[in-house]
């Protein structure tokens, strides 16, 4: 009987390792890529952004929230600066189709979707049947959900669409 090498098994866990904790998982990486390009889409001058600072707040396999700092040319020519959150979630509608939307606002204009579901949690505003039987983790993350789903009404698109949400105020 032929034994493996000590070298080779160590080398072996060695790469499982890296490849387990050494990458970001795939909806992170594609919400990372997506939101580069919304934000070039929807800057005034999109030679002219720079996004820094990308720090993934929440992220499953569903969705990812992130916050990064933002600057670009405004409409006036100088450069405006702001922080952001982006919303990138993933699931299958009631036809089953599978449907990616996205969302991206300042912070210092609207609530962070982390903020809201911190803040319904603590009120068990969405408390039903369901959500209760969840363990306390589940739980948390199902209000992240639940709220990024609620925003996403009114103030998401799907992604690749360019044009705003028939919801959307500003259309009428």
């Amino acid at each position: 009987m032929k034994l493996i090498s000590p070298k080779l098994v160590g080398f072996i866990i060695c790469v499982s390792l890296v490849s387990m904790f050494g990458c970001t998982n795939g909806l992170e990486s594609e919400a990372k890529k997506q939101m580069e390009e919304t934000m070039k889409e929807l800057a005034k001058d999109p030679s002219s952004i720079q996004i820094s600072n990308v720090e993934t707040m929440f992220s499953d396999d569903s969705i990812c929230i992130l916050h990064f700092k933002f600057s670009g040319k405004n409409g006036f020519g100088g450069v405006s600066s702001d922080e952001m959150e982006y919303v990138y979630l993933t699931y299958h509608d009631s036809e089953n189709e599978f449907i990616t939307k996205e969302t991206v606002f300042e912070l210092d204009k609207q609530t962070s979707i982390l903020q809201k579901a911190r803040d319904s949690y603590r009120k068990k505003k969405w408390d039903n049947d369901e959500n209760t039987k969840l363990s306390d983790e589940d739980r948390k993350a199902w209000y992240i959900h639940f709220e990024a789903e609620l925003y996403m009404i009114i103030n998401g698109r799907e992604v690749g669409n360019t044009t705003p949400s028939k919801y959307d105020l500003d259309t009428w």
